[in-house]
C-alpha cells in the first residue's frame, strides 16, 4: 500500500529524514528548495546530499542535479545541509502542505514571493535579524493566523500579506517606516492593526478589502492617505486622521459603509476623487477651511449624510461630489466657490434648499438633477 512521505526543508537548519527499508519511493511530489540569492556564489550549493531517490531531481539553487542519482527506488537515509545565507527564498514555490516556518536568526531579508501560495501555512516566526519582508512574501497564505514582526523590520513590501484571510491582528514594529502598497489587502479577518509613529508611508490599497477592520488610527508621521488605502473596509466605523495628513487621495475610503462620523483635520488641503464614495452610514462631515477642492464623486452615495459644512477656502466642487446623498436637506455654498461640477448634487432627493453665491460662474450640467424636493425652478 502506497503512502506519502513529506520532507520539508524551509528553516535552514540541518535535517535528517529516515524511513523503513521496505518503503519504496516512486516519485517526489514536491521540489526541494535551497537558499537563493547568496552574494557569494561559492556558497550557493547544499553541502551534502547523501541519498536521493525517485523519478524527480533535486532543484538546487536553480540548477538541476544529475539525473543519475534518481535511479534508486528505496529511500534509506536523506540528509540535507544547506549553507546559511543572508536572505531566504523558496523562489515563489507553492508548497501546499507547509504548516509552520521558523526562519533562522542569521536571515536579514525575506525575499519577494518567498512563501507565496503556501496555503496551509498557519504560523510564522520571523527572527530579529530580518529588516525587510519582501513583496508578496506571504501572499495567498490563506491559513496564516499568526505572525510576529520583530522590531528590526523597517520595510514591509508590496502585497506582503495580501490574501492572508485568517490573519486576525497585526502590530507593526516601532522600527517600520514603510508599509508597501496592498501589504494587507484582502485580509478578510483582520480586525485590528496598529501602525506606529515610525511609519512615514502607507502604500496604495494597503488595507483594501479588510472587511473586518473596525477602527484605525493614522499616526502623526503619515502625510498622505493614498489611493484605495481603506477601500472596501465594510466594518470600519471610526478613523482617527492625524493632523499631519495633507491629502486624502482618490478612493481612500470608498465603500466604508459603516463609517458614521468623520473629522477631517485642518492640515488637509485635498479631498480626492471618490475619497468617501459609498460611505452609506456617514451622517455628518466637517470639511476644514484648508481644503480648496472637493474632488469628483468625493462623497457620492453617502446616503445617510444629512449635514455637510463647506468652508470658504473651497473654490471647486467636483462633478458628482455629493451625488446620491439622499438624506442631505440643505447646503450652503460659500462665496469662494466659482464652479459647481456636473451632477454635483444629482439625486439628492431630500435637498430642500441650496444657497448659491454670486461668485459661482459655472453650474455644471445636471448639477441638481433629480433633487425632487427643490423647487422646479432651482433644478
Amino acid at each position: 500500500m502506497a503512502r506519502e512521505i513529506t520532507v520539508r526543508q524551509l528553516s535552514g537548519a540541518e535535517r535528517a529524514f529516515e524511513v523503513l527499508a521496505d518503503v519504496t519511493v516512486r516519485e517526489f511530489k514536491r521540489q526541494l528548495h535551497g537558499w537563493l540569492a547568496c552574494a557569494d556564489e561559492s556558497k550557493r550549493n547544499m553541502s551534502s546530499v547523501e541519498v536521493i531517490v525517485g523519478d524527480r531531481s533535486l532543484l538546487n539553487n536553480e540548477e538541476m542535479l544529475s539525473e543519475a542519482i534518481s535511479g534508486a527506488e528505496v529511500l534509506a537515509f536523506l540528509s540535507i545541509k544547506p549553507v546559511m545565507c543572508s536572505s531566504f527564498s523558496t523562489s515563489g514555490c507553492e508548497v501546499e502542505d507547509v504548516l509552520a516556518v521558523d526562519i533562522p536568526e542569521n536571515v536579514t531579508q525575506i525575499q519577494d514571493h518567498a512563501f507565496r501560495g503556501c496555503s496551509s501555512l498557519a504560523v510564522v516566526t520571523i527572527p530579529s535579524s530580518v529588516t525587510v519582508v519582501g513583496e508578496s512574501a506571504f501572499r495567498g497564505c490563506s491559513l496564516l493566523a499568526k505572525v510576529t514582526i520583530p522590531n528590526s523590520v523597517i520595510e514591509i513590501g508590496e502585497n506582503a500579506f495580501e490574501g492572508c484571510r485568517s490573519l486576525a491582528a497585526m502590530t507593526m514594529p516601532d522600527s517600520a517606516t514603510v508599509i508597501g502598497a496592498g501589504a494587507f489587502e484582502a485580509c478578510r479577518s483582520l480586525a485590528s492593526a496598529t501602525i506606529p509613529d515610525s511609519v512615514t508611508e502607507i502604500g496604495e490599497g494597503t488595507f483594501e478589502g479588510c472587511i473586518s477592520l473596525a477602527s484605525m488610527t493614522i499616526p502623526q508621521s503619515v502625510t498622505q492617505i493614498k489611493a484605495g488605502t481603506f477601500a472596501g473596509c465594510l466594518l470600519l466605523a471610526s478613523i482617527a486622521i492625524a493632523d499631519s495628513v495633507t491629502k486624502i487621495v482618490r478612493y481612500a475610503f470608498q465603500g466604508c459603509s459603516s463609517l458614521q462620523n468623520l473629522t477631517i483635520p485642518s492640515s488637509v488641503t485635498e479631498i480626492g476623487e471618490g475619497a468617501f464614495q459609498g460611505c452609506s452610514s456617514l451622517a455628518s462631515v466637517i470639511i476644514p477651511d484648508s481644503v480648496t477642492e472637493i474632488g469628483e464623486a468625493a462623497f457620492a452615495g453617502c446616503s445617510s449624510l444629512q449635514n455637510v459644512t463647506i468652508p470658504n477656502s473651497v473654490t471647486v466642487i467636483g462633478g458628482g461630489a455629493f451625488a446620491g446623498c439622499s438624506s442631505l436637506t440643505f447646503v450652503t455654498i460659500p462665496s469662494s466657490v466659482t464652479e459647481i461640477g456636473d451632477r454635483a448634487f444629482r439625486d439628492c432627493t431630500s435637498l430642500a434648499g441650496v444657497a448659491i453665491p454670486d461668485s459661482c460662474v459655472r453650474i455644471g450640467c445636471d448639477a441638481f438633477e433629480g433633487c425632487s424636493s427643490l423647487p422646479a425652478t432651482a433644478r
